[in-house]
């Protein structure tokens, strides 16, 4: 049985949506006339979602890691005439000095110096001194008060001038300092008074160095060793199965901050505040919860990020396809229709060596301009902190390299107000030399990527490359009506 329950035209392309009734199963499809898309059709399937699996315990990075990165950075500030880095860290930015060390500060700020003759030091406060004895690394301690929370005690060592001597810098010490962002060279992120001691000790003023670690195209923690990887997926599996348990846990009525409580970081730190939002508009999608009741009918997001992944959904509180039959629903379905033609054919233009810029043009072809403009770019690279930069940009000039940790995060910005789609997932971009090492190291999380790439492909439809290995337990998953997770869309040809 066939019936047609809508159709729409907005000058670019027809859009019609149709209910099939096969026994008990419903599928809703849209199929679109654009030359683009032509025999292609979406289709929403009940099916259940396999069990993909997760790792037991959290992987550890181990300390050859930590000295293979000193070892290259140190290589790569030859290559810039720095013979003296200084890596600053507090509580939200603590990724650089946490690839370096293994160490983040939490509450306190800290200040990791590399000055010449390979010497180390970790200058850190009060709270975080008797926290570093499980350092990985080889490094001198000292205790700058001055780090430390307001009302401490400053009398035993508060001066960071001469803890900065102590550490090496001394007179025509060429110095980068790394906070959080690249910038222009003599703009610099770090607090202005460790900035101006700096320039006081050395005599020449600090560049920023961050792209050392974190540009796009050449940045060292744009590629990822078996270890990190591995952390990763643990933090994938427990993003995802944190925001399905979220939508599996959905009925009107619930307030938002009793839905987060499902979400189970595993033991891993926040890369950002969980969040959960819905209303009939959705101003802020990334506020923290809050006491709102959810309704059918309203719009929903929801996202956890650890270190090492973010997990993010975002659609229509509804239970039946047919919602998406007039008024409000229709609205979101053109979106979301159009929004996983382009995902599909982000996906599809990524591989070991792609260019950044093409896949951004993939992306941007696909996308419909009347229904939405994308928020930011398309899709970043992700590490311990959410967003480490991210090539995918028009004219870009960086490839895609292996072993680079990716996430699918295109954001659409629909015309019509109150409408909220979205669904980002990472993965790993990993040539066969890298699935190699990951299958002998790692069978089992290397088998758990490939079963989740075969559902992908072989269920949902997607192109992929296999260079990519996805690492969640979503992967590439929409669902359309969010109080029923077993309506799944999916990508058919006829």
């Amino acid at each position: 049985m066939l019936y047609v329950i809508t159709e729409r035209t907005n000058g670019k392309r027809t859009l019609q949506v149709e209910i099939e009734i096969f026994d008990e199963a419903a599928t809703i499809t849209c199929g679109s006339m654009q030359e683009l898309w032509e025999q292609e059709m979406i289709s929403i399937a009940k099916l259940e979602l396999p069990d993909f699996g997760a790792p037991s315990t959290i992987p550890e990075i181990p300390a050859k890691c930590y000295a293979e990165r000193q070892r290259k950075l140190r290589l790569r500030m030859d290559e810039a005439e720095l013979n003296c880095l200084l890596v600053y860290a507090d509580r939200e930015h603590s990724a650089n000095m946490s690839y370096l060390t293994g160490f983040d500060p939490r509450f306190e700020e800290a200040l990791f110096v590399m000055a010449p003759d390979n010497r180390n030091t970790l200058i850190v406060g009060n709270e975080c001194r008797g926290v570093v004895g499980d350092l990985r690394i080889e490094c001198d301690i000292l205790l700058c008060q001055e780090f430390s929370l307001m009302g401490q005690v400053r009398s035993q060592s508060w001066d960071l001038r001469l803890l900065l001597n102590e550490a090496g810098i001394r007179t025509g010490t060429h110095c980068g300092a790394v906070g959080w962002k690249s910038l222009m060279e003599g703009r610099l992120e770090l607090p202005a008074w460790i900035v101006q001691l700096i320039k006081e000790e050395s005599g020449i003023p600090a560049v920023n160095a961050n792209d050392l670690l974190m540009h796009p195209q050449t940045g060292l923690r744009i590629r990822n060793e078996p270890e990190q990887i591995a952390f990763f997926e643990y933090a994938a599996t427990r993003t995802s199965e944190s925001v399905l348990a979220l939508l599996r846990d959905l009925e009107p009525g619930r307030r938002a901050f009793e839905l987060a409580r499902v979400y189970d970081g595993g033991g891993l730190p926040n890369s950002c505040h969980p969040m959960v939002s819905f209303g009939s508009s959705i101003p802020n999608g990334m506020a923290s919860p809050s006491n709102a009741k959810l309704n059918e009918g309203d719009s929903l997001t929801c996202a956890l990020g650890i270190w090492g992944s973010l997990t993010c959904r975002a659609g229509l509180v509804v239970r039946d396809p047919l919602a998406f039959k007039s008024g409000k629903g229709a609205d979101v379905w053109a979106v979301i229709e159009n929004y996983l033609h382009v995902v599909k054919s982000w996906y599809a233009s990524i591989h070991v060596g792609a260019r950044a810029a093409e896949v951004w043009a993939a992306a941007d072809t696909a996308r419909d301009p009347d229904l939405y403009s994308f928020c930011v770019n398309t899709g970043h690279y992700i590490h311990l902190d959410e967003w480490v930069c991210s090539p995918f940009e028009k004219g870009s000039e960086a490839t895609l390299p292996s072993n680079a940790a990716i996430q699918a995060d295109i954001i659409p910005v629909p015309t019509v107000q109150g409408i909220n789609v979205n669904m980002e997932d990472g993965f790993i971009l990993a040539d066969e030399t890298l699935r190699g090492t990951l299958q002998e190291q790692y069978p089992d999380m290397y088998q758990r990527c490939i079963t989740r790439r075969n559902f992908m492909t072989g269920t949902l439809g997607y192109e992929l490359s296999d260079d990519i290995l996805p690492l969640g337990n979503t992967p590439g998953v929409y669902f359309p009506c969010l109080l029923d997770t077993q309506n799944v869309c999916r990508f058919k040809r006829d």
